[in-house]
């Protein structure tokens, strides 16, 4: 081997092992889970302001929990943040102190397995999630314990069986979709994310119903 030769294998290999090093501390650092600090802010607060998805505090990307109250002092929602985005689990209660929702975010978006509750802490609903999309199973209930619907999706979009019923338990929808097209009983026109408006047709008359966080 030419003597000349032998400092530049041995640059190129210190330049490897370097960027080695530094793509291990990226993963590392990636890896680490985010704290959030012990800072609490009312969401009614004059400094807060939101700008492309963010949350500011101060013109600063907010970090810390952001919290509402009810009129009797009791806590009505609270809401982990990491430099700007949701992070952590939301929740919110009724003015009797019993639980209401349970959400979790990551990076701002929606994730896993999504719970809310009637005042008399039977369920309303559950929902799957991944980065913001329904994702799994969707269902809701009646304040009387029975299932008002079963849908299934993937990536924000319905697939497979869903099912609806009146308050009595009678059936109000019954179908699969596959690859986009529905096959057996619709018995419902919707609009185009169930998470946002969702238009019930009944009666020639349609009324908006509003599901999750505004």
């Amino acid at each position: 081997m030419d003597f000349m030769e032998q400092p530049a294998q041995y640059r190129n290999k210190l330049r490897a092992f370097t960027w080695f090093v530094i793509l291990l501390a990226v993963v590392y650092i990636m890896a680490q889970p985010k704290v959030i600090p012990a800072v609490w802010v009312s969401s009614s607060d004059p400094h807060l302001t939101r700008m492309n998805g963010f949350l500011y505090y101060n013109k600063k990307a907010f970090s810390g929990y952001l919290f509402s109250n009810f009129a009797n002092g009791n806590r009505e929602r609270e809401t982990p943040y990491y430099e700007g985005k949701e992070e952590g689990l939301m929740k919110s209660w009724y003015p009797d102190k019993s639980q209401e929702q349970e959400r979790l975010f990551v990076n701002g978006k929606k994730q896993g397995v999504h719970h809310g509750w009637w005042p008399d802490g039977k369920p309303k609903f559950e929902y799957e999630f991944t980065d913001d999309e329904h994702n799994g199973t969707a269902k809701e209930w009646f304040n009387n314990n029975k299932l008002y619907r079963c849908f299934h999706y993937t990536m924000g979009h319905e697939d497979g069986l869903q099912q609806m019923w009146w308050a009595d338990g009678t059936v109000r929808a019954n179908y699969v979709v596959k690859d986009g097209q529905q096959y057996g009983l619709i018995g419902r026109k919707f609009c185009k994310n169930v998470f946002k408006d969702e238009a019930i047709k009944k009666n020639d008359t349609v009324y908006a119903v509003a599901y999750g966080l505004p």
